[in-house]
């Protein structure tokens, strides 16, 4: 058979001869084969990507719970010297405690003792003013006897005068007697004087003694509740000194179980991370599975043979060649310079879930791409959607069906019907970005929002502006 090409193009294709009916049979059937074969591996990729961030989030919680474990055994051993710490701190301060009381003891019996000493100073200071009382008592009945016998001398002076010479004798003794007695009421009258000044610094003893007893009593209550009050917290501190001692034996009983734990994290944690590097392997071969699929589709869709994907291509291949001339004329005419064109300084909309961006060029873009957009989204029923996207996934201005304004509050809605002036950067997004082949045929599962995904078939084709590589325009169509 004769090999006939025409010159690169994306409707530049191999030729097969009307008459090779089989050769085209054969590639229709593997160009469905293909498309089949990309469908079930961007399936099994979707699946595998989901069970990857799966994985990657419990391998990330095992890792903190591992973490989480390490700081708890690093506390747990805080707590046993703690605790041990506390426990010898009780077991000190009991020994305190036990040694206060006992000197606290001590100063009971010697306050006691000092009770009964001022008590009994109190009883012989009693016994002592009685005593004095007895002094004075004596000393008034010595004060009479000296009067009368002063009396009586004077009588018998009167006698021995009136006796003459015979009464010189008696009057004698009468005169010495007379100078006792004088001299025995000054004696009771010093006598009485002393006992007065004795009598009154006894009261005052006798007063003090008893305010020292008072004091002393209320000392030795005071004392008393001391001693009560450490004897109580005698107990409270035996009692957590026991406690102590419980959390120190729970703590040691503790410290298998949590290094255990910790074991078994850093075990589980290291499968995780096992099973993350096996899945990364995975994701990659089955991209590469999915890459060579794709170019099979490539491949068969170049033949020149019909299949069920070139209608689709040729519908996007046509439309990215109508936006690129667009964009040009816009350059050239004025309307839009390529600095705002290429503008890459995408601008957060205040208040917008999932966020969108705005560019420079956006307001010249949502003026004109739903012209070239919308026929290619209605020219089969199979066709969800088609729009452009920049380099970078930016996608400026979707379908109308999908260009609604975002609800307040409502992600999942707005992720599903407010799709424009978003950023698609996933693997397909970008592929349909950046592909500067005649066109780009992938399959993948659309993200619906909520946790909805519909398999579908994503073809692409390349807008170039005066030469440079703009972005491209990507359609997705239902299988």
């Amino acid at each position: 058979m004769k090999d006939d090409t025409v010159s690169n193009g994306a409707s530049s294709r191999p030729l097969v001869h009307q008459n090779d009916g089989q050769v085209a049979e054969v590639i229709q059937k593997i160009a469905v084969d293909a498309g089949d074969i990309v469908i079930e591996i961007a399936d099994v990729a979707g699946n595998i990507e989901d069970v990857t961030a799966r994985i990657n989030q419990q391998t990330d919680s095992f890792n903190l719970v591992r973490e989480a474990a390490s700081a708890m055994a690093r506390v747990k051993d805080e707590i046993a010297g703690a605790a041990q710490t506390s426990l010898q701190v009780a077991e000190q301060a009991n020994a305190d405690v036990t040694q206060s009381r006992d000197k606290v003891e001590v100063s009971l019996h010697n306050i006691q003792t000092l009770v009964d000493f001022v008590r009994d100073i109190e009883e012989r200071l009693t016994g002592l003013n009685g005593a004095l009382e007895e002094v004075r008592a004596v000393s008034g009945s010595i004060q009479k006897i000296a009067s009368q016998t002063n009396l009586l001398a004077l009588n018998a002076t009167i006698e021995a005068a009136r006796a003459g010479e015979a009464g010189k004798g008696f009057a004698v003794v009468a005169g010495e007697v007379k100078n006792l007695a004088g001299q025995t009421a000054k004696a009771t009258e010093q006598i009485d004087h002393t006992l007065e000044q004795l009598g009154a610094q006894v009261e005052g003893l006798m007063t003090e003694s008893v305010r020292g007893v008072q004091s002393a009593a209320e000392a030795q209550a005071g004392t008393k509740d001391i001693g009560d009050a450490i004897h109580l917290v005698g107990e409270a501190i035996a009692k957590v000194d026991g406690e102590l001692l419980n959390i120190s034996q729970a703590t040691s009983a503790i410290d298998g179980h949590v290094d255990g734990v910790v074991t078994q994290l850093e075990d589980m944690s290291a499968r995780a991370e096992e099973n993350r590097e096996d899945l990364s392997g995975c994701n990659d071969r089955v991209g590469k599975l999915r890459d060579f699929g794709a170019e099979l589709i490539q491949l068969t869709n170049q033949l020149g043979v019909e299949t069920v994907d070139s209608f689709f291509i040729n519908q996007l291949v046509d439309g990215a060649s109508k936006v690129s001339t667009l964009l040009e004329e816009a350059v050239d005419r004025g309307a839009l310079s390529l600095e705002d064109l290429f503008d890459q300084d995408y601008m957060k909309i205040d208040g917008t879930n999932p966020p969108q961006y705005k560019t420079r060029a956006l307001d010249f873009l949502d003026q004109h791409l739903p012209e070239i957009q919308e026929p290619i989204q209605a020219a089969h029923d199979k066709i969800v959607f088609a729009a452009c996207v920049d380099v970078n996934g930016y996608l400026p201005v979707h379908n109308l069906s999908f260009s609604h304004p975002q609800k307040a509050g409502d992600v999942a809605w707005n992720t599903a019907n407010c799709r424009n002036r978003m950023i698609f950067n996933d693997r397909v997004g970008l592929a349909a970005g950046r592909n500067e082949k005649p066109f780009l045929v992938q399959a993948y599962r659309r993200d619906m929002g909520g946790g909805n995904f519909v398999m579908m078939k994503d073809v692409s084709a390349p807008i170039f502006v005066k030469g440079r590589h703009w972005g491209g325009m990507r359609s997705g169509y239902k299988l």
